[in-house]
């Protein structure tokens, strides 16, 4: 089984859907055939190891054997690259939960590896996101003009939050294109996700938030 990548910057939501999941395969907290870090948990190249040898033992009483991480974005640059051969072929009946903030915390290599899940958006009901910033504000930007744009990252409290939810907006219409033809031109919107994935990748070194909204406002392409 493919390993799940559970997408949210609220750490309670990743929680919550860990816990589902881990009910729906009736797997409890303390289940022999589980080994869970809890989002506090240091995650170096040790813990690496604890994982893979986890793996290596046949399951005591479930289908298969599982690892949870609630936050995987503690995992070191070792221990990531460690993880990978697990990633890319899971033993049978595998069960692997990592939860992040963000894409932009792990490695490309690692995402490539996991079904990412993003927790945060129903585009479907047209529902907002668990950010403060919603999909109609995400809908109000496209139709706006670059001054009316760079108004309202002004005036912004949280402009990281408005950052994280255009690249679970953007991302989604992009899945979305494989079942219809969309709204957007695909090669532009995939481009203007890269941009994104690599602003939030620059949030995290201290640079100018509003600096990097303000390109991205520039640059986010025009729905057809």
């Amino acid at each position: 089984m493919i390993a799940r990548l559970l997408i949210s910057p609220i750490l309670e939501t990743r929680v919550k859907q860990i816990s589902e999941i881990l009910s729906k395969e009736n797997i409890t907290p303390n289940h022999p055939d589980l080994l869970y870090f809890p989002y506090d948990s240091k995650l170096g190249i040790g813990e690496a190891r604890k994982i893979k040898e986890h793996f290596s033992l046949k399951p005591y009483s479930a289908k298969g054997r599982a690892v949870v991480l609630e936050d995987a974005s503690a995992l070191t640059t070792e221990a990531q690259n460690a993880l990978l051969k697990i990633l890319e072929e899971p033993p049978e009946e595998a069960l692997i939960l990592l939860g992040a903030k963000s894409e932009s915390d792990l490695l490309p290599t690692v995402l490539s590896r996991c079904q990412i899940v993003h927790l945060d958006t129903d585009l479907r009901g047209g529902e907002p996101t668990t950010y403060g910033v919603g999909i109609k504000d995400i809908d109000k930007l496209l139709e706006a003009s670059i001054e009316e744009r760079f108004e309202y990252i002004e005036k912004l409290k949280d402009r990281e939050e408005l950052l994280h939810a255009m690249v679970s907006y953007f991302r989604n219409q992009l899945l979305q294109m494989s079942h219809d033809r969309g709204t957007f031109d695909k090669a532009k919107l995939h481009n203007f996700l890269k941009e994104l994935l690599q602003a939030e990748r620059w949030t995290a070194q201290n640079v100018n938030t509003r600096a990097i909204l303000e390109y991205l406002m520039m640059v986010m392409p025009s729905q057809k």
